[in-house]
C-alpha cells in the first residue's frame, strides 16, 4: 500500500543508456529535477552543478552534450539526476555498474549515511564491497519466486550460490551442498576471470581516463575540419585521424563492458 507522503527515488541500471545524447548533461539533472508532481522549480544550474562535482563530473563536463561522455560519465549523470531530486525511498538497480573504483566508494558511503530515520534505501546489486559499504539492516534473499526479509547485516553465506535442484547433475553431495569438479581448463579460466575482476576497478579507470583522451581529440579534429576551408588533403588526414579515435573509444568501451561482465559474474 502506497503512502500519501512516499517520494519515491528509482534508479535503474539502464538509467544511462536511456539518456537524451543530444541533450547537455546539466539540463538533463536540472530538468528532472523540476519537473512531476513532487519537482522542486527553485533547482538552479548551480545546483546541479554542485551535484555532479560531487559525482566526478567537474569543470566543462556538465555543460558537454551527454553524446560526448564516456559510459561511467553518463552513469553519473543519471546518478546526480537522482541524487537531486527530493526522495524518501531510494531503490537502485545494480547503481555501481559503469562507475569507477572512486565513484562507487563515493556512492556507498553517502548512501551508508542516508535518510535516517526519515527514508530507507532498497538496493540489488552484486557487488559485494559496495553493499558492505552501504551497511543494510535488512537483507531480502529471493528463492523459488518468493521473497524472504531478515533483520540482520549481511553474512557470508548471502554470497554463496543457491542451488535449485535436489539432485546435482555432477560432482558429489555432502550435507545438501552440491560439489561441482571443474575440469583444470574451466579452472585456468576462472583464475584468469578472478585476476581480471580484482584489478578490473583500476583498468576501469584508466580506460575512463583513455575514453576522455579520445573524445577530445574528436572534439579537436572537428574543430580543425572547421578551419581547413576547402583544403581536401587537410580534411582527409584529419578524418583519418578522428576515425581512428572513434575505433578506439569503440574499442575501449567493449573492454569496459567485458570487465563489467566478469566483475558481475565473480562477485
Amino acid at each position: 500500500v502506497e503512502n500519501e507522503n512516499l517520494r519515491l527515488g528509482v534508479f535503474t541500471q539502464d538509467l544511462a543508456q536511456e539518456l537524451d545524447v543530444n541533450a547537455r548533461a546539466m539540463d538533463l539533472v536540472t530538468e528532472y529535477a523540476r519537473e512531476g508532481k513532487h519537482g522542486d522549480i527553485t533547482i538552479s544550474n548551480q545546483d546541479a552543478r554542485g551535484v555532479m562535482g560531487r559525482l566526478g563530473l567537474s569543470d566543462e563536463k556538465p555543460l558537454r552534450k551527454v553524446g560526448e561522455l564516456s559510459g561511467g560519465e553518463k552513469a553519473r549523470v543519471a546518478l546526480s539526476m537522482f541524487a537531486l531530486k527530493a526522495s524518501n525511498l531510494l531503490l537502485l538497480d545494480e547503481p555501481s555498474n559503469h562507475l569507477d573504483q572512486e565513484c562507487i566508494e563515493a556512492l556507498g558511503d553517502s548512501l551508508s549515511n542516508w535518510g535516517g530515520k526519515d527514508g530507507s534505501v532498497v538496493v540489488v546489486s552484486h557487488d559485494r564491497a559496495f553493499c558492505e559499504q552501504v551497511g543494510f539492516t535488512h537483507v531480502g534473499t529471493v528463492k523459488d519466486g518468493k521473497l524472504t526479509v531478515e533483520e540482520r547485516g549481511l553474512q557470508e553465506r548471502d554470497w554463496e550460490r543457491y542451488d535449485i535442484s535436489s539432485t546435482p547433475l555432477t560432482g558429489d553431495s555432502v550435507s545438501g551442498e552440491v560439489i561441482i569438479e571443474l575440469t583444470p581448463e574451466e579452472k585456468a579460466e576462472q583464475d584468469k576471470k578472478r585476476k581480471m575482476a580484482f584489478n578490473a576497478p583500476k583498468r576501469i579507470q584508466k580506460i575512463e581516463e583513455l575514453i576522455e583522451k579520445s573524445e577530445a581529440k574528436i572534439v579537436e579534429y572537428d574543430d580543425e575540419m572547421m578551419t581547413v576551408g576547402n583544403d581536401v588533403e587537410k580534411l582527409m588526414a584529419l578524418t583519418d585521424k578522428k576515425t581512428k579515435e572513434e575505433e578506439n573509444v569503440v574499442a575501449l568501451m567493449e573492454e569496459w563492458e567485458e570487465l563489467e561482465e566478469v566483475i558481475a559474474e565473480m562477485a
